[in-house]
């Protein structure tokens, strides 16, 4: 129970906070163009963006960048159950598992790389 009195619930809870009210911001606001499914992307933009003016502007505090890299090592565990099903399916494609393989590439390594390298770069 160590571990508890260590946490900087403060930060936790301002980093959940803020991750959250870009995304259901952005939700609300794509809702009403009628394109919900837009609203994750244009979260995810728009707080990189206020992210980088922040950081522009001043310093993001040490305690919100250490909160982050630590739901980011956390949230690994989340594609589990993507990457079990991903295996299932692939057992069943046959012929097709090599363009299945590049289309997972494409539309997951490469933007999340991409993504490693601005947020390294600009944060």
């Amino acid at each position: 129970m160590q571990w508890i009195r260590t946490i900087d619930w403060p930060a936790w809870i301002g980093t959940l906070i803020l991750i959250i009210g870009f995304r259901e911001g952005c939700v609300w606001i794509t809702t009403q163009f009628n394109h919900p499914e837009l609203g994750n992307l244009m979260g995810l933009l728009s707080l990189l963006i206020v992210l980088v003016i922040w950081r522009k502007v001043g310093k993001i505090p040490s305690r919100v960048v250490d909160t982050n890299n630590k739901i980011m090592k956390e949230s690994a565990f989340a594609f589990l159950p993507i990457s079990a099903g991903s295996l299932l399916m692939m057992a069943h494609m046959g012929k097709e598992i090599p363009l299945f393989l590049l289309v997972l590439f494409v539309s997951t390594l490469i933007p999340l790389w991409l993504y490693a390298k601005i947020a390294k770069r600009w944060l």
